[in-house]
């Protein structure tokens, strides 16, 4: 027995690491802990899983297989909870999908042992059998991991905050409960000589599984894309907007300027009167009337992109009418090394929720500070800092949204920017003050 038991473990030990690992490199950038952490919970937590293995040995597989594969499920849940930030609906989503291919993996494993080898004990797991269950769970897993995990990525980086996931995490439960319903309750051998076609079944059950989770994906990867698109919309509006204004404000001086210019000999005689006839005080007098005549241009020249420049010139205004300082420091070229699009994008979320947390805010004085540079020859280093006095929000390591109790959009698409251009994005929040800097490097590779 005691062979049999060491390939069992082992291929208890192969299956949750082919559900855990995929799940752990999916989301690897949330990881609550260190690499040598998190490796030793893993190995904890395998240990524990395999003396609960080995004690359920001594119960009738077909009456408790259904309930301890939701509490092996729902252990691995729990335990990556706690290993990753991810929302909930998120882990649950994740772990069943690469459940569902780790579950038909081993299956054909199991008809391909009975097909080429059939032991006299077919309870038992043959050393071919478990080489077999190794080779398939690393083609069909890898494979799964490597055509669905950045579409997962991105739909959860940019619909996190969306309700959808409260339905779609039943897609890959319904196949788990499904399977082990009805398919895993029976062995290979058994399946093999109930189906003439077992073999087709089967891959016809993996190609189901595979279309449905790539295009389920595929739709929200595609859902976020139309999401980084209205807000990239809205922030064309608004550029827009601004700089519509900014020309009408421009017209109006250059009319005053003219309107000026044809009475500029006039003026000039007039002052050169004053002066002959020894009044100097009142030339200086008429020279101030004069410059205060008309209007200064009010936009400001923040930086040398354009784009940028409105966006600043927009927020900053709106900012000091409401009677919050803003200190700014700012350094940027006429083209930027990234769409202006993007970039105004971050730029005017990180500026509306400073704005927003300063119009909030009941006790001291409001304030922003705004430093924006390039960094070498391609990056750009951007920080905004404003004060605050109301209580921040988290779920999950990432912020609730002032307006409803979910996680903000705003956020959530400079999140996706900053991560679609190689960037480090940090949020900082201690002693009233909140920061939000980021490091872009569009031209890497």
């Amino acid at each position: 027995m005691y062979p049999v038991n060491i390939l069992l473990v082992c291929t208890i030990l192969a299956e949750l690491l082919y559900v855990i690992l995929p799940f752990l490199f999916t989301f690897r950038k949330e990881w609550r802990y260190s690499a040598s952490k998190i490796t030793g919970i893993l190995l904890g937590y395998l240990f524990f899983v395999c003396l609960l293995n080995c004690a359920a040995l001594n119960f009738s597989r077909e009456r408790i297989y259904l309930p301890w594969s939701c509490i092996i499920m729902l252990s691995h849940v729990l335990v990556c909870r706690w290993m990753v930030k991810t929302d909930l609906k998120v882990t649950v989503y994740s772990l069943f999908l690469f459940k569902n291919f780790v579950d038909i993996s081993t299956f054909i494993a199991g008809m391909l042992d009975i097909s080429w080898n059939i032991p006299a004990n077919t309870a038992t797991i043959s050393s071919a059998g478990f080489a077999y269950q190794l080779l398939f769970l690393t083609l069909i897993v890898s494979s799964a991991y490597y055509l669905l995990h950045g579409h997962l990525i991105q739909a959860v980086e940019y619909t996190r905050p969306l309700p959808v996931w409260s339905r779609l995490v039943s897609i890959p439960v319904l196949f788990f409960v499904v399977y082990h319903f009805d398919v895993g309750y029976i062995t290979p051998k058994q399946f093999m000589a109930t189906h003439t076609n077992a073999f087709f079944s089967v891959i016809c059950w993996m190609v189901c599984i595979y279309t449905v989770h790539y295009v389920t994906l595929r739709i929200l990867s595609r859902l976020a894309q139309s999401y980084a698109a209205s807000e990239q919309y809205r922030t064309t509006r608004l550029l827009a907007g601004v700089q519509t204004s900014q020309m009408a404000t421009l017209q109006y001086n250059l009319d005053q300027l003219k309107k000026t210019r044809h009475d500029y000999r006039h003026h000039l005689i007039t002052i050169k009167g004053l002066l002959e006839e020894q009044k100097p005080d009142c030339a200086l007098e008429y020279i101030n009337e004069y410059l205060g005549s008309f209007e200064a241009l009010s936009t400001v020249q923040y930086c040398s992109n354009i784009s940028s420049n409105a966006i600043l010139n927009y927020y900053i205004h709106l900012a000091r009418n409401q009677g919050i300082g803003v200190e700014t420091s700012i350094s940027l070229p006429e083209a930027l090394p990234m769409p202006d699009t993007d970039f105004c994008t971050i730029l005017g979320n990180l500026l509306s929720n400073a704005v927003e947390a300063c119009e909030r805010q009941t006790s001291g004085i409001p304030s922003i500070a705004i430093n924006i540079g390039q960094a070498g020859k391609s990056m750009i280093a951007l920080s905004i800092r404003n004060t605050y006095t109301h209580a921040i929000r988290l779920k999950d390591g990432r912020f609730l949204s002032s307006k409803r109790d979910d996680l903000g959009t705003g956020t959530s698409s400079v999140r996706y920017l900053v991560e679609r251009y190689h960037g480090i994005l940090k949020f900082t929040y201690e002693n009233g003050i909140f920061e939000a800097s980021l490091l872009l490097n569009p031209l890497m590779k």
